[in-house]
């Protein structure tokens, strides 16, 4: 027996066969996370239900049970639709394929924003989550020092720490007091309060750069710890 947790997930790893009563099923897992995930784009993750991807689809609310038993199992699906496959990475060095991972990745964040709502409480167990780092690993193979594993987990946390901030600065007005008031409590962060860094994109593409120039590879290949000097 297999948790409904498990349940939606062993599908989604085509390691069971939807099990339900009555004639065969009209849609696929796929197209109703692609319907939940279409309607997760209009109006948020809050905005979705059972109900409304039945009605999306033309079904009623009960057959949506035939899938999932619950809405956490759907954003399961729906995660793993959105995310997608991921792609055949580019560039000269395996640091340019790190870059170039992350920036493909930020784009898939931006084109659903609300995958930032899906909050990490453990390691990822879509199939899709693993293709991505599978991909990841693979450019960074050969680099023997580098741990990619530690790596690739570290620029996924930083796309989407970014991608969240950028979703939160949409349409945000700071405060217009805001930055005389830091500048005279903190004089030394007086130049930070009138900095811009409402480019959440390139404030990710820092944050990229600053990792992979800081990497002391022998030292993080085993224990994950920078060196003590």
């Amino acid at each position: 027996m297999h948790s409904q947790e498990d349940r939606a997930l062993r599908q989604l790893w085509g390691l069971d066969v939807p099990m339900g009563r009555g004639p065969k099923a009209r849609w696929s897992p796929a197209q109703l996370a692609s319907a939940a995930v279409e309607l997760a784009d209009e109006v948020g993750l809050d905005g979705v239900s059972l109900g409304k991807v039945a009605d999306r689809l033309g079904m009623t609310t009960t057959g949506v049970y035939r899938y999932v038993d619950s809405k956490a199992e759907l954003v399961e699906l729906m995660v793993d639709a959105a995310i997608g496959d991921p792609p055949t990475l580019s560039g000269a060095g395996w640091q340019q394929q790190c870059r170039s991972w992350a920036s493909e990745l930020a784009d898939r964040y931006a084109e659903h924003p609300w995958l930032c709502e899906v909050a990490p409480k453990r390691m990822p167990t879509q199939p899709r989550a693993y293709a991505w780092i599978d991909a990841f690993v693979g450019a960074v193979a050969e680099q023997a020092d580098v741990d990619a594993l530690r790596l690739a987990l570290l620029l996924d946390s930083l796309v989407r720490t970014y991608a969240s901030l950028e979703v939160g600065l949409r349409g945000a007005t700071p405060a217009p007091w805001l930055s005389e008031a830091v500048a005279a409590r903190f004089p030394r962060l007086a130049s930070a309060a009138d900095q811009d860094v409402s480019d959440a994109r390139l404030e990710l593409d820092f944050a990229v750069e600053a990792v992979l120039r800081g990497m002391e590879p022998t030292d993080l290949k085993r224990t994950g710890t920078a060196r003590t000097r």
